[in-house]
């Protein structure tokens, strides 16, 4: 192997390695537990549940699981291989993204540098998103519609025909499908402009094959209705902090912004630009900065584009000129220092899966495993009025009660619900009413509302620094109750293990 191939092979790997930090979050997500829990009882009664059955304040409210592809898979794996599958199929799917976003680039250019630059500041941009959960197969399915548009606007005039496959298998797996038939629906309205001003190739089989698309999208268990909810729920406000948009003037998300800053640097720059990829990559911006969460695909839509531009950039004359020739020895060391790299990050990337047993971990400092326990230990079961975050959790850990809300949101919940748990969370004006509003037995709540420890008709029988337990007074006492009353209840002390579940 030559040193231009060894090089090309080091700063890849190089690339690779880092970026699997990226892919490495070890925590659990808040919906793990409902995503294994919802895809085990379908795959179990091998029929998809229209109403919610989980909770006990929704009633029969429509249940629209825009999941319902991807939660049986999640289920099999860790049926199969546990929590460290997951954390390997969380690591595939990252490692798959990076290696067709690369291969798009050096089909194209050669140069390492520019290669290097971008793609070291979009491994920390797709940290925001490579939990494991569903939406990691929307940011696949990105990077696979991203790899069709280049095909095909490259001259293979076939691949724009795998579009409507992609949507249909997309729109079964997870919500992003919206942003997916977005983004192909602005490539066409732009062409279609184009080639009517500039003439050119006929639009007609882009047009055909957006309207494949368009019907592929009804190739799920809800039909039209699943596309009437999304109209109905995107537009609200979700209090839920990745939802939230990217500050601007400080320096979280500083890999984003550089990567922004580097794109319209480039506009000015020469060369021939195609107008739908900078319009979809103006697009993933807008909505990349208005929601955390969908960073992950500006930094994908942005790929094709940037790094070639820099190439440009970096292979110009001017930038020769400014830049001092590098000596052969020079290149040996930075080749030593690339194996050296890699070598260092593999060792770390080892040992932070190795301190975990490579499985997935459950913060104690984040969910009730303590309080959970407690009610594993003692029987105690029924309606549990809980936080939104851990509603999923105690699905799944305690599958014989119900809860008051989980993470699922507006897919099984009315607007009304998630109101009251929020207000009865929080403590706010009219908490005490959402204890008559609906058949509470069990309440696991933190210590937020602290007007909580004198609510009538509520005893407290559990308390730790995370996490409270209280059952309701009832006439004559409840099982649970009376062993409470005489000191029965049993409260262990041993340290509880992180591993997931």
């Amino acid at each position: 192997m030559n040193q231009d191939r060894l090089y090309t092979l080091l700063v890849r790997t190089f690339v690779y390695v880092f970026a699997i930090n990226a892919f490495s979050y070890i925590f659990a997500d808040v919906d793990l537990w409902g995503h294994i829990k919802f895809g085990s009882d379908l795959l179990t009664s091998k029929s998809l549940p229209l109403v919610d059955t989980y909770s006990y304040t929704a009633g029969d409210y429509p249940w629209i699981n825009h999941n319902w592809l991807a939660e049986p898979l999640f289920a099999l794996i860790y049926s199969w291989a546990g929590s460290s599958g997951l954390l390997i199929f969380k690591l595939l799917v990252g490692l798959a993204i990076i290696h067709i976003l690369s291969t798009l680039y050096f089909a194209k250019s050669g140069n390492r540098l520019a290669y290097a630059l971008h793609f070291l500041l979009i491994a920390p941009v797709l940290v925001t998103g490579f939990a494991t959960r569903p939406q990691i197969l929307t940011y696949l399915f990105t990077t696979l519609l991203v790899l069709i548009l280049q095909k095909y606007f490259d001259g293979n005039s076939k691949a724009i025909f795998w579009t409507p496959l992609l949507m249909a298998i997309w729109v079964n797996i997870h919500g992003g499908i919206v942003a997916g038939i977005l983004i192909f629906g602005t490539v066409v309205v732009v062409e279609f402009f184009r080639r009517l001003l500039t003439g050119g190739d006929s639009i007609k089989p882009l047009l055909l094959v957006l309207f494949a698309s368009c019907l592929a999208l009804l190739i799920n268990p809800y039909g039209y209705k699943l596309w009437l909810f999304f109209w109905e729920t995107i537009p609200k406000d979700r209090p839920i902090g990745e939802w939230g948009p990217v500050p601007l003037w400080n320096t979280s998300f500083l890999s984003l912004k550089i990567l922004v800053i580097l794109f319209f640097i480039t506009l000015f720059l020469p060369g021939k630009k195609r107008p739908w990829e900078l319009t979809i990559i103006i697009l993933g911006i807008f909505y990349g900065f208005r929601h955390e969460r969908h960073s992950v695909i500006t930094a994908i839509l942005m790929t094709p584009y940037l790094p070639l531009r820099l190439a440009d950039l970096f292979e110009s004359d001017a930038f020769k000129r400014w830049v001092p020739k590098v000596s052969a020895r020079t290149h040996t060391a930075v080749l030593w220092v690339l194996a050296g790299g890699i070598l260092f990050q593999a060792h770390s990337h080892f040992y932070k899966y190795k301190e975990a047993d490579f499985q997935i971990q459950v913060n104690p400092a984040v969910y009730p495993i303590y309080a959970t326990r407690f009610l594993d230990t003692n029987r105690i079961d029924g309606n549990i009025l809980i936080l939104f975050d851990w509603g999923e959790y105690i699905l799944m850990k305690r599958p014989a009660s119900k809860v008051s809300i989980d993470g699922r949101l507006w897919t099984a919940y009315p607007d009304k619900v998630f109101r009251d748990n929020m207000l009865f969370a929080e403590g706010a004006e009219g908490w005490e009413e959402v204890l008559e509003r609906y058949p509470h037995d069990i309440i696991l709540m933190n210590h937020r509302n602290s007007g909580l420890e004198n609510a009538a008709g509520w005893v407290k029988i559990y308390d730790d620094p995370l996490a409270r337990i209280f059952i309701k007074k009832t006439d004559p006492p409840s099982p649970v109750l009376e062993k409470f009353n005489r000191r029965e209840l049993i409260y262990p002390k041993d340290p509880v293990s992180w591993t997931f579940p």
